[in-house]
Order: structure tokens, then C-alpha cells, then sequence
């Protein structure tokens, strides 16, 4: 094809200036990383871990905003809360544990009455009373008189002077019996937890900080276990949480710097063998080149988000040792066409003919790995969307450099005592196997047995059992999901989110904000509206109407007691109607919750917003609670009359739950397509593109199903995961295919034998590479990462079997003269020709 051929001498005529102007091209390569890494001196780093995984622009965003709103905050609060026990396994409603429960409650909770100087709010407003209810019951079990009428304590609720007081959400492993025990009027006989819940404002740099210091200051204690004498705990909160997560990228970063000490030892053992006989000083200088390239485009990469605004998460430590793994494969490619092409005396020649012969192959591998990290960019989650946008930037500086910087450095270590003129216009001498290259024994016997009867029935049984297992391990993936995914598990933490699993199978709070209430004074309206809520407390996991913390319900049978009492006293309430008559009455009497909004219209006051929750249970899995709430969102929907909205913490990446799995499927088609179409490009034959594309579906199915079996769930980490393994795929199925449709032997034999000769050694150095560089990975604890290095290791696997073993029985099987008539004119205009000259599988056996 006519493309091919400029496509080629484009590329020998780049070779050809490089070799002629090295300095020039390094000069330029410096200038270019600086002008870009100079930003990184405004680098930002987001320790939030809600902030990581929660999108921008989502169903759950537009809620957190009317959270905000509705509660008057300037940013998300920030939540933390602390888990008790008795330390020998009792009741923890015992006195002497309720004194060390408000001993902690007093330690943690007076910063959090402090009055912020600039706002003027304290640091929990407006939800300083959410522990009401426990101090309710602490207060009444304390108390000389526990026998008081006033207080019936009891499980879910508690009866307080006639009001139902919910303390489900304090109380857990709750025992409850039938009778009342008169010493203290309580039903319930034990509890093996109490659960305190904190909220602090985020919208001041000062309180931002008291919270991480005090709650850093509980954590301590509770580890050490010694500030209460008769209780333990467990605190849980964002601020531990980005602490932890931090934690787990120190470790992985020391972890990784391994990695690359045995990376840096496999470069020079492999430089050594293919450039060894240049000058002692050389190898050091390619093999400090060839680890500077990647490093040098972290550098750059990192600069150019920084510029472009982008914050640095901290997962992002992964992406300099990623891109060294992953960026050496070109070093390997170039060096091994280096080496095969030494017999050619002249400099300029020979570097035309290195990037005529794996040009290519870089361009492709590079492009498509450049643009699967930039596809990844687009997943909803933003600490993985900016892990892939830095280092698809890496990635692709590096490839650059590959040709500005690497290159150059290798022509000036290479002696040039010989030289001839050379015009870039010249065509290249073709590579003779009788002249050029001797292909060793194994490479015939293996290449033989890739021709065989045997190699094909081996082929198809192989293929079949794995893509069953495959199969297997994608139907049973589960969808789940929880943020210490981004934290190391033998963290503290692990122990107190097995505390919370336990509570939140018991006990969990969906909380809907009306926006528009209706008007209790029109029956049919107000009947609506509890239709709305009767459909949320008929859901599966609901408790029903006895658990639903609705404050409308004790209002109106407030307003009909005090109107009775009205009437005793003489007042005309004949014809009572709900009404807000007596709402400041019962605010007064309820304190005035912070989730009732009102305002005074015409001298009267009327509720303009309020917040009420149902609760539900057997929510400790997120996907359970992503398909609760997102039902709860269309039952609300239903009744667009009200402005009602959902909110929870954690809705954002609830909601990447329920859509990870076709997101994952339309992401890995777009990226198949977008690999095919590069491959097309610089492939010039649509029978290998066809199998290159089918190549790289199977191993990404086979991939999934792989992972699947390793532990990974399918999550938002899992989906970017996979598309970042589909552009690696590539390194492991284009390269064959290429230069099997380009060489000329008469016999698929030849070809395979040369295809793999050339190209399976810079394919396993890839692989071998990535791995090493990733193999410390698997030590650290965060799911997260060792996820992503499992993902590594799989895909170096799988690829391998595919473009080493699959592929090439394919091609060979797939008759050479389907894609033939394609390839007519690239004898004439290709740089890198291969000439046939026997079939004899002895004339090619080394002496």
C-alpha cells in the first residue's frame, strides 16, 4: 500500500536526521521536559478519600449539594465515629462503663463546642445533638431514680415523657425482653455495643485541623487501649481513613523502589547481551538512558496535570514504576533491532533501518497504551481518572524520548570507525537469512510445532478449558465496593470496619430530604406524600413504619393533644384540623432539630424543608445499599411534587456500583475499537488487524475471568484496571502479526520462524520487565494496588500465551493468500523487506 511505504520512509528518513543530528534531538528532549516538569513545584495533593472515588458530576453530586445546602454548609462535613465494648464482653449499659463512654464522649466531643472565630458556628453545628438519645439513656441509668415513670427504655425506641425517641442508632447487639424490670423501667437486658456519631464542619482550615488532631489523638488511645479502664474502642473516620490511605502509598512507594532496583539489574543484563561489544563505558550510559526516558515523562507528566489543574492522588505514586516497567519495552525493542542490524557499517544507514524495522511496532504499542490510559481517563472515579490521564501523558513522553533521547545516546556510543555514505532516499538492504541471520535450533523446533497437526489440537483444547474457567470466574464476579479498598487491611481500621459491617446489618439510616412539604392542611396532599413514604418502608431491606424516624408523625399527634388540651381548657376545637398552630410549640418542646427548616409567612410559622429517615437493614454490602437507595430514588421520583432527595456519604461511589458493569463492557469495546483502528493504521493488512483484534478481546475476557478467580470484585478499580490492561494487551499480540504479514518467505513456516526470532525476545524482556518492576507490589496491603499488580501480572500472562502461542498458530493456519492482494506494492516501497531465499529449515540452523 502506498501508505506503507511513506509510512516507512518517514520513518528512515527520522532515523537518518537523528543519526545525523544527535545532540540537537537530546537538547530538544531536555528542553521539552522541563518546559512541561517545571509546574510540578505547584503539585497538590488530595488526601481526601470520598473526595478520590467520588465523581463530580453525578446523580450523588447534585445531592451532596442539596446536603449543603440544606444545612447551610460551605463543604462536606467531615464524619467520624467511635465503636464501644465492654472489655470483658458484658453489657456496656453497665455503670462503670457508661462512665468511661462519657468520659471519652467529653474528650472528644469539647472541640467540637469550640465557636470557630471567622464563622462564628461551633464546629458540630448543625448536628451537635446527634447523641442524644445515648446521653438520654445514660443520663436516666446514672441517675439515683432509674425507677422514674418519666423514661421507658426500650429497643428500637424509648419512650421519653410520651415521645418516641429512636436509639437504634446507638445502640447495637441489642438483647430486649418482655418485661419491664422495675429497677431502672427498661426492657432491654444487654448491649454489646454503643455507637457514637460525630459531625464537624470542613468549611475552615481550623477546624479541619482540630479534627485531624484530635481524632489522630483518639486513634492512638485506642490502640494503646489504656485510657478507659473498663470499655475498649474503635474510631472511624475520613480523616483516619486519608491518614491510612496515605500509610499504604508510603509503603507501596519503598515497596516499588525494589522493584526497580531489580529492573535497573535486569536493563543492564539485557543492554550488556545485546551491546556488548561496544566500548565498558557505553553500556552504563544506554542503560542509564533507557531508565531516564520513563523518568524523565513521570517528570513531565506530573507537570502537565499540576498545569493543567488536576490535583495528585495518592495512587498516583504508582505511575513512575508503572511507566518504568512498561516504558523499557521500547529501549528493548530498539536495542534488539540495534544489535540485528550490525553488520550494516554505516551509522546513518543503520539507524534508518532500526526505525524502518521496529518503528512500527514502538508506535503502535505506544499509541495504544497512550490511548487505553487516556480512555480510562474518563471513568467517573477520580483518583483512577487521574491516575490514567498522568500516565498516559507518561507514557506517551516517553515515547517520544524514546526516538529524541534514547536513540541519539546509542549512535553516539556506537563506534563509527567505518563508515559510507548513505542517501536516506537509498532503500535499505534487505536482510537475507543466508547472510544476515542464523535462526537457533529452538526457534525451528518451536516454530515447527506451531505448523503442526499437534501444535493446533494442543491449541484449541487450551483455548477451550481456559476461556470455560474464564467464563466461570466473569459470571460469579461480584459487585462490590468499600473505600479501605484504598487503605493497607492490616490497618486498625480493618477491625473497626468489621464493627461496622455489624451494625450496618442491623442498622442503617436512608435519609431523604423534602425540599417541598406538603400541606398538611390539605388532606389529599398529605396523604400523598405518606403514600411516598409508606412505598420507601415496604422496601425489602426496610424495617417498616415502626422504625421510620418521621417527624411529622409525633407533630400531628402532638398538635391534636394540645388542641384537646386546648379544648379542656375552654377553647373552641370542634372542628380540629392539622394545622402548624402549635408548631413552635413542639419545636420548642423537640429543641428545635436542626432537620426541620421553617419560616414565618404572614405572622405564622410553616415548615419549609425537613429531613426525615427510614431504616433499613442487611446493608453492610454497598451493593445492597446501592440498589436500595437507587430504588429509593425512583420510588421518590414518583413524586416530583415534594423536591425530595436522597442523601448518604457514600451514594457517589454507591452509585459506580450499579453501573460498573456495563461501563466496564462499553469501555473495553471503545478500547478494542480504538486498538484496532491504531493497529489498522500502521498493520497494513486487515487479516492480522482481524486477529489482533480478536487477539486482544480473548485475552481481556480471559483477563477478567482471571482476576476474578485471584479475588478482585468488580469495582470502579477492577474496571480501570482492565482497560489499562487492554492497552498492554497489545504489546503482546501486534508485534507477530506485523512482522509476520510483512515478511516475504514462501512458506508461513519461515515466517512464523522469523517473526518469532525477531520479535519474542524484546516481547518476554517486556514482560519480564513489567513484572519485576511490579513484584513488590503484591507486598503491600492495600487492595488497590496489589489489585492493579495482579492486573499486571495477568495480563503479562495471558498476553504472552496469546501472542507467543495462539497468534502465531492462527496466522499460520489462516491461509497467507487472504491478506496477500494487500501487500502487492510494499515490496517495492517498504524499507524492511524480507527476502526469500530457501525453504530449508537446515540451510537456517546455527553452525
Amino acid at each position: 500500500m502506498v501508505f506503507a511505504g511513506q509510512m516507512d520512509e518517514f520513518n528512515r528518513r527520522w532515523g537518518f536526521f537523528i543519526s545525523r543530528h544527535p545532540w540537537s534531538h537530546i537538547v530538544f528532549s531536555l528542553f521539552m521536559i522541563a518546559a512541561c516538569g517545571v509546574w510540578i513545584k505547584n503539585l497538590r495533593i488530595e488526601l481526601d478519600i470520598r473526595v478520590s472515588f467520588s465523581p463530580t458530576n453525578s446523580k450523588a453530586a447534585i445531592e451532596n449539594k442539596i446536603y449543603k445546602e440544606f444545612f447551610n454548609l460551605t463543604a462536606s462535613p467531615q464524619r467520624s465515629f467511635i465503636l464501644l465494648s465492654a472489655k470483658d464482653g458484658g453489657s456496656v449499659l453497665r455503670p462503670q462503663c457508661l462512665k468511661d463512654i462519657l468520659k471519652l464522649d467529653k474528650s472528644f466531643s469539647g472541640f467540637l463546642h469550640e465557636i470557630d472565630g471567622l464563622t462564628g458556628l461551633r464546629q458540630c453545628d448543625p448536628l451537635c445533638n446527634l447523641n442524644r438519645p445515648f446521653h438520654l439513656i445514660a443520663d436516666h441509668l446514672l441517675s439515683e431514680n432509674t425507677s422514674r415513670k418519666g423514661f421507658l427504655l426500650d429497643f428500637p425506641s424509648a419512650d421519653f415523657n410520651g415521645i418516641d425517641v429512636f436509639v437504634g442508632m446507638n445502640l447495637a447487639g441489642a438483647t430486649v425482653s418482655d418485661n419491664i424490670f422495675p429497677q431502672n423501667n427498661s426492657k432491654i437486658t444487654s448491649v454489646k455495643t454503643i455507637i457514637l456519631w460525630y459531625f464537624a464542619r470542613a468549611d475552615s482550615v481550623y477546624g479541619k485541623r482540630r479534627l485531624s488532631e484530635k481524632t489522630s489523638e483518639i486513634f492512638l488511645l485506642g490502640q494503646q487501649g489504656t485510657f478507659l479502664e473498663n470499655v475498649k474502642f474503635e474510631i472511624f473516620g475520613d480523616e483516619i481513613a486519608n491518614k491510612e490511605m496515605v500509610r499504604g502509598a508510603i509503603e507501596a512507594t519503598v515497596l516499588m523502589s525494589i522493584g526497580f532496583g531489580l529492573l535497573s539489574i535486569f536493563v543492564t543484563a539485557t543492554v550488556y547481551h545485546k551491546i556488548g561489544k561496544m566500548s565498558k563505558v557505553s553500556v552504563p550510559i544506554v542503560v542509564f538512558a533507557s531508565v531516564l526516558c520513563p523518568f524523565l515523562g513521570c517528570v513531565a507528566a506530573f507537570g502537565l496535570c499540576t498545569l493543567l489543574g488536576f490535583p495528585t492522588y495518592t495512587i498516583m505514586c504508582v505511575v513512575p514504576f508503572l511507566v518504568q516497567g512498561v516504558g523499557v519495552d521500547d529501549a528493548f525493542l530498539i536495542l534488539q533491532s540495534w544489535s540485528q542490524h550490525r553488520s550494516i557499517k554505516s551509522l546513518d544507514e543503520r539507524t534508518a533501518m532500526v526505525f524502518a524495522h521496529v518503528g512500527p511496532s514502538i508506535t503502535i504499542t505506544s499509541l495504544t497504551n497512550t490511548i487505553a490510559f487516556g480512555i480510562g481517563f474518563f471513568t467517573p472515579t477520580p483518583q483512577m481518572s487521574l491516575f490514567c490521564l498522568c500516565t498516559s501523558f507518561a507514557l506517551l513522553f516517553d515515547y517520544i524520548l524514546t526516538f529524541t533521547m534514547l536513540t541519539p545516546v546509542i549512535c553516539l556510543c556506537t563506534p563509527t570507525d567505518e563508515k559510507k555514505d548513505f542517501s536516506p532516499l537509498t532503500p535499505a538492504l534487505a536482510d537475507s537469512p543466508n547472510s544476515s541471520q542464523r535462526l537457533p535450533r529452538h526457534v525451528l523446533w518451536y516454530s515447527k510445532f506451531i505448523c503442526s497437526t499437534e501444535g493446533r489440537v494442543i491449541a484449541i483444547i487450551l483455548f477451550i478449558v481456559m476461556h470455560i474457567f474464564a467464563y466461570w470466574g466473569v459470571a460469579t464476579m461480584k459487585s462490590s465496593f468499600e473505600p479501605s479498598k484504598a487503605f493497607p487491611c492490616d490497618s486498625p481500621l480493618a477491625k473497626s470496619i468489621d464493627t461496622v459491617r455489624s451494625v450496618f446489618n442491623e442498622f442503617f439510616p436512608v435519609n431523604v430530604i423534602v425540599n417541598r412539604p406538603p400541606n398538611i392542611e390539605n388532606a389529599m396532599e398529605l396523604s400523598s406524600f405518606y403514600e411516598m413514604v409508606s412505598e420507601l418502608e415496604h422496601l425489602p431491606p426496610s424495617y417498616g413504619r415502626n422504625r421510620t424516624l418521621l417527624w411529622l408523625r409525633a407533630f400531628e399527634k402532638f398538635d391534636y393533644e394540645t388542641s384537646q388540651l386546648f379544648g379542656y381548657l375552654g377553647y373552641n376545637t370542634s372542628n380540629y384540623s392539622l394545622s402548624y398552630t402549635n408548631l413552635d410549640l413542639f419545636l420548642d418542646y423537640a429543641d428545635h432539630p436542626a432537620f426541620i427548616k421553617t419560616t414565618s409567612k404572614n405572622g405564622s410559622l410553616t415548615v419549609s424543608a425537613f429531613q426525615f429517615s427510614f431504616i433499613t437493614k442487611g446493608q453492610a454490602e454497598w451493593a445492597n445499599r446501592a440498589v436500595t437507595e437507587q430504588q429509593a430514588r425512583e420510588i421518590i421520583s414518583r413524586y416530583p411534587q415534594f423536591n425530595a432527595t436522597i442523601y448518604d456519604g457514600d451514594s457517589a461511589i454507591l452509585d459506580l456500583l450499579l453501573t460498573v458493569k456495563m461501563d466496564l463492557i462499553g469501555s473495553m469495546a471503545v478500547t478494542v475499537a480504538c486498538m484496532t483502528i491504531i493497529c489498522s493504521v500502521f498493520i497494513h493488512n486487515p487479516v492480522a488487524v482481524a486477529l489482533v483484534a480478536v487477539t486482544i478481546t480473548s485475552v481481556c475476557f480471559t483477563l477478567v475471568g482471571l482476576i476474578s478467580w485471584w479475588g478482585a470484585d468488580l469495582d470502579p478499580v477492577t474496571m480501570v484496571d482492565v482497560l489499562l490492561a487492554t492497552g498492554f494487551s497489545v504489546d503482546y499480540t501486534a508485534h507477530i502479526a506485523h512482522q509476520y504479514y510483512i515478511k516475504q518467505y514462501s512458506s508461513n513456516y519461515l515466517r512464523i520462524a522469523h517473526s518469532i526470532h525477531e520479535m519474542s525476545g524484546p516481547m518476554i524482556q517486556a514482560g519480564f520487565s513489567t513484572v519485576l518492576c511490579m513484584l513488590p507490589l503484591i507486598f503491600v496491603p492495600t487492595y488497590a494496588i496489589v489489585a492493579f499488580a495482579k492486573t499486571v501480572f495477568a495480563v503479562v500472562g495471558v498476553g504472552l500465551l496469546h501472542g507467543l502461542f495462539f497468534l502465531p498458530i492462527v496466522v499460520c493456519w489462516v491461509p497467507y493468500r487472504w491478506g496477500e492482494c494487500f501487500k502487492k506494492s510494499r515490496s517495492e516501497l517498504s524499507s524492511v523487506s524480507e527476502n526469500p531465499s530457501t525453504d530449508s529449515a537446515q540451510a537456517l540452523l546455527k553452525p
